[in-house]
Formats: C-alpha cells, structure tokens, sequence
C-alpha cells in the first residue's frame, strides 16, 4: 500500500478524541447512498412506466398505417395489403382497413338527452382483433373492470368505457350517432343520424382511446360517411420497432405516405423523456448536497491534521502527494456510499411492490391506485445504463466535492503549522 493511501485510511478512522469526525464520514456516506438510492428507485420506476404505456400504445394503435397522399381514400384495400405484404413478407403479422370520422353521440340518461363529441373508427372486426386489441379491450383481463361484450356488427357501436359513462350508456342500449353528412327536409339542410346499438363497452388503458373513441364495422363506417372506400390500412408488424424500415421500405416501393406507432405519439414519448430527465436532474441534487457533507468533512480534517500535513511535508512529502491523500479520502465516502447506495438500490427497486404492499398495511393508504394509474402493480425496470449513469454522476460529484479541501491541505505552510508545536 503507498503511504498516500495508508495516510487516508488512518485519517479516515480518527482518533478516539476526534470520534465526531468518523461520525460525519459515516453521516456523509449514508447522505451519497440515500442519494443513489433514490435515483435508482424512481428512475426505475418512470422507465417502468414508459415501457408500460409504450406497450399500452403499440396494442392499441397499429404499428404502421398506409396511406395514400393528400388522405385520398383508398378504393381497394385488399390490394394494397397484398402489396405490402409482397413487399414485406417477414415483417406483416395481420392488416386491416380503418377508416375515422368525427360525429355527435347522443343517448336518454335519467329522462334528458345527453349529446357528446366522438371519433367513429371504422374496421374489419375479424380482422381488428389480430391488428389491435379491441377484443381483448372487451373482457376483463389484465385488471380491466369496465370491459365487455362483444365486437361490433353491422349496425352496432362499441364505446370507451369512459364515454359511455359520459353518456350513461350500457350494452344493449340504442345510440344516435350523427355525422357530417347533411339531409334534405322542408325545412331546409339539417344533419342525419342513425341508431346504432351498443354491443361492447371497451377499456383500452389510454386515456384518449376511453374517452373519445367509438368503433364501428367497416360497412356501418361507409354507410354513415356515405362514401366508398377506406382512409387507410394499417399492419402490425413482428417487431414494431422495425416499424421506421419497413416504413421506409413502402415509401420508395409504393410511394404511399406511412406513419408509425412511435410519429403518432411523437410529442408525448419526448414529452415522457425530459420528465425523465428532469426527474433525474432533480433527484441529483440529493447526491450534491451529500457531496457538501463530503467537503465539509474534508475541510474539518484538513483543521485537524494541520500539525500532520506539516511534519508531512517537512519530512519530504510533495504537494501532489498531500492532494492525493484527501481526494484519496473524499473518493473513499464517495465510493462506498455509491457502492451501498447501488446494492440497496436496485434491491429495493426489484422489490419494490411487496415493499409498497408492506406500507401500504401499516399505515392503511393505497400507494397505489390501480383504477387510476390502470396497472394492478407498480411497473418497474432496472436498466443498466440508467444505474450505470446514477454511478459515474455519484462518483464524478464526489471528486469534485473533494477539490477544494485536497487543495487547501496542499497550501499550508508547514512552518506556520508547526510553529506552536
């Protein structure tokens, strides 16, 4: 061992009368740790999140869409899909035609007639079911409270569970939808409706799709547009992050406009990375403030082993020498708080609904609501690079915080400290 390093580690155990300096050299650790901890833990727990709400969006969206340009509609869609998939046909798991157009709900709840704004999407229900998860939507798997029924037939709607809500509204009962296609009376132009009977209530976990979305059969889409054809076709792919390639792939075969799962949900995946990212920034600030527990303590050392460093650096002992045994110091608090931080971390992390489970029957609070965050589980994800990146900030804080006294120990003069010895 250089003497460097046995120097810091005599240092760092103190003398029985200095036992207030071990105290805060533990204090310090635990402030890191406690730090590293925290990051770990809710950085887990937001990518935890994003990966359950990037699922939640690929079952319910399609992977990729095809459109032609300017939205012209498509007069054949069983063309295009054969196309497609002659184009790709490793990559092609199930299509169907969509098509989507907003409309006027209104239905009779407690006496009155309550009216509200929709989107009617029209698909292929033997086919939807292989695209998306609608059917799927319609049961109560997965925690789901609010699905049922059945996929919707010619004449029939299936709502968001929390539109139908809105309207008060259950399966079986008679919807009048209204559309943008105007009628003739002699009266003069007013909007048609048609009555559509609601076979299934669905519960999509998105907020968007629960609230605004009604699903139609495709027949029932064109006869309440009243045009023929189909605005799009969209795929669901073997692997939905090939999505952009296979994107890519159509667009200079086929020349047809393509949008994938991830550039229709563009903003909000980014909205999702700088809270990510600011969370992150924030939570740092904890590792800081442990890293001027770190000084503070380095300085006190520093007041304390004046009389040290002196004989020191008379005895030969470079200046470079003395910095390196305080940043050597310093580096040690940093390093074994990290280290425990780490460890307890990620062990809390993997642990943490039987911990939440724990605390939430001690002190009898829900932490965790799964009618409102629509997961029966707290959703977690221990990724590498995020501990990774926790543990060099950690580090990298705790060597800066060790600068300032390392180089106050190597400015003493040793005359000045051993003049009164």
């Amino acid at each position: 061992m250089r003497f460097e390093s046995f120097v810091a580690f005599r240092y760092l155990r103190g003398k029985r009368k200095s036992r207030f300096i071990s105290l805060i050299t533990l204090i310090s650790i635990a402030g890191v740790s406690v730090g590293v901890i925290a990051l770990i833990v809710v950085l887990s727990v937001m990518t935890g999140f994003d990966i359950a709400l990037r699922d939640a969006i690929i079952g319910n969206r399609s992977h990729l869409t095809v459109r032609e340009h300017f939205d012209a509609p498509i007069a054949d869609p069983d063309e295009v899909i054969r196309q497609v998939e002659a184009l790709c046909p490793d990559d092609i798991v199930a299509s169907g035609p969509v098509t989507e157009m907003e409309a006027i709900l209104g239905t009779t709840k407690f006496g009155r007639k309550v009216y509200t704004g929709a989107l009617v999407r029209g698909v292929d229900p033997e086919r939807e079911q292989h695209v998306t998860q609608l059917a799927e939507n319609l049961t109560a798997k997965d925690g789901r409270t609010f699905g049922r029924g059945t996929l919707p037939g010619e004449g029939e709607i299936v709502l968001g569970y929390k539109l139908a809500l809105k309207l008060g509204a259950h399966v079986g009962d008679e919807i009048q939808v209204f559309t943008p296609r105007r009628s003739v009376s002699p009266f003069g132009m007013r909007r048609r409706s048609v009555w559509l009977t609601a076979s299934g209530i669905s519960q999509a976990k998105m907020s968007d799709f629960d609230t605004y979305y009604v699903f139609v059969d495709i027949r029932t889409a064109s006869m309440l547009a009243e045009r023929e054809g189909v605005e799009a076709v969209h795929f669901r792919l073997t692997d939905p992050f090939m999505a952009d390639a296979v994107a890519a792939r159509i667009q200079d075969q086929l020349a047809m406009r393509t949008i994938t799962w991830y550039q229709s949900q563009e903003a909000f995946f980014g909205a999702l990375r700088q809270e990510k990212f600011a969370m992150f920034v924030i939570l740092a600030f904890i590792v800081l403030v442990a890293a001027f527990n770190i000084t503070s303590t380095l300085i006190m050392v520093v007041m304390e082993k004046r009389r040290d460093i002196g004989i020191l650096r008379t005895l030969g002992a470079s200046s470079p020498s003395v910095l390196f045994i305080f940043v050597l110091e310093g580096l040690f608090i940093g390093l074994t708080g990290t280290l425990f931080g780490v460890v307890l971390g990620t062990l809390l992390a993997y642990n943490l609904n039987p911990v939440a489970e724990f605390l939430a029957g001690l002190f009898g609070v829900d932490l965790f609501n799964s009618q409102i965050y629509y997961f029966d589980r707290i959703p977690v994800a221990v990724m590498p690079l995020d501990v990774l990146l926790i543990t060099v900030a950690a580090v990298i804080l705790t060597f800066v915080s060790t600068l300032y006294p390392a180089r106050s120990a190597t400015r003493l003069d040793p005359v000045e400290a051993l003049r009164y010895e």
